[in-house]
């Protein structure tokens, strides 16, 4: 009777280990999807995913869907401009400051402005920063849009976007700080560099269990060349799957 107890416990202790062993490798990959919207470009979802390595980086990706027709096919919505990057993902001081350089390409005819979908058409060096430690909570990012499919008679643009939000926590669930974000046009071959829009405001996130976050950001229109509204608003949802 011992020894059937014996090789009971023995079996129990077994699987516990394996079944922790086999958590820990589940816990070596994430993947999360952000959803925004905002005054200017509409709604896009976004799709990350992050594999751990053995190494002091990790390997990132995203993939963003821009479902604005005026990035593709503006009478039927086709030719969409789609995102896909890969990086590095580093976690320095302890793990306060994460910074995440990445390379990516993009399919569409955003940057082109061909008759249609151009694969490869431009290229997107980006890079994301974030650095959480006691009271600060930052978020910053950058990207600059290359094109680099010339064809003849297609006419090229390029561009640069960032965005920082730098806050305070006032609470373990609530960041209050400011939002600045700008989209502008670099280079184009039929005109000069343009402002789209340079915004500064207020912005509050919300954390929830889970490491979901909600940001709901507002303000003024600094500065445009393109007519853009006065106003802006950009709310945004980071759901971990």
């Amino acid at each position: 009777m011992k020894n059937v107890i014996l090789k009971f416990l023995v079996l129990l202790f077994t699987t516990h280990i394996l079944q922790a062993q086999e958590s820990e490798k589940e816990n070596k990959t994430t993947f999360a999807t952000k959803i925004i919207h905002n005054s200017v470009a509409g709604f896009y979802p976004i799709f990350f995913g992050n594999f751990e390595t053995s190494k002091n980086y990790d390997i990132t990706f995203y993939t963003i869907f821009w479902t604005n027709p005026a990035f593709g096919n503006l009478e039927s919505g086709s030719d969409l401009l789609l995102e896909t990057s890969v990086g590095l993902g580093f976690k320095l001081f302890d793990k306060s400051l994460y910074i995440n350089p990445s390379f990516g390409i993009t399919s569409g005819k955003f940057s082109s402005n061909s008759t249609g979908t151009k694969i490869a058409e431009g290229v997107v060096p980006s890079l994301y920063v974030n650095y959480q430690k006691r009271f600060l909570d930052f978020e910053g990012y950058i990207a600059y849009y290359k094109s680099i499919r010339e064809d003849d008679n297609i006419i090229t643009k390029d561009y640069l976007l960032n965005w920082m939000a730098p806050g305070i926590n006032v609470s373990k669930r609530v960041v209050l700080g400011a939002f600045y974000e700008s989209f502008g046009i670099t280079r184009q071959e039929d005109g000069d560099p343009l402002l789209v829009y340079q915004w500064l405001g207020g912005s509050i996130k919300l954390k929830f269990d889970k490491g979901i976050a909600f940001r709901i950001s507002a303000g003024a229109t600094l500065n445009t060349d393109a007519g853009t509204s006065d106003e802006f608003y950009k709310v945004s949802a980071f759901i971990p799957l």
